[in-house]
């Protein structure tokens, strides 16, 4: 039998979404991803801000490491491709690799 490796992707992908969206759509497309209603994922947000501070923290996490819809990276992928790009920052690396090599010769 010949089985062809269909082209789309068929499973769930967790992304911000653009419809249902409040700030950055993080809710609503974490719900779209786990079949809930929305107004639950800003509730159990909503909580873990009350107690602790941690809702707003996961929020922000979620904002920078979701890819948008539409979006092939997300905003920390392009950060870390600009960054990369960047000369200041290849030196810095270099700088402290060689600084970590140094100090495993010496001990």
């Amino acid at each position: 039998m010949d089985f062809e490796k269909s082209t789309t992707t068929t499973g769930k992908q967790l992304r911000r979404t653009r419809d249902g969206r409040m700030i950055a759509g993080v809710c609503s497309g974490a719900a779209r991803f786990l079949g809930v209603d929305a107004n639950l994922v800003r509730l159990g947000i909503a909580v873990f801000t009350l107690f602790g501070g941690a809702g707003i923290a996961l929020y922000v996490i979620g904002w920078v490491l979701i890819p948008e819809e539409g979006a092939p990276t997300s905003i920390a992928e392009d950060l870390l491709k600009k960054a990369s790009d960047s000369p200041t920052v290849q030196d810095a690396v270099n700088k402290t690799k060689d600084a970590v090599n140094k100090n495993r010769s010496h001990t």
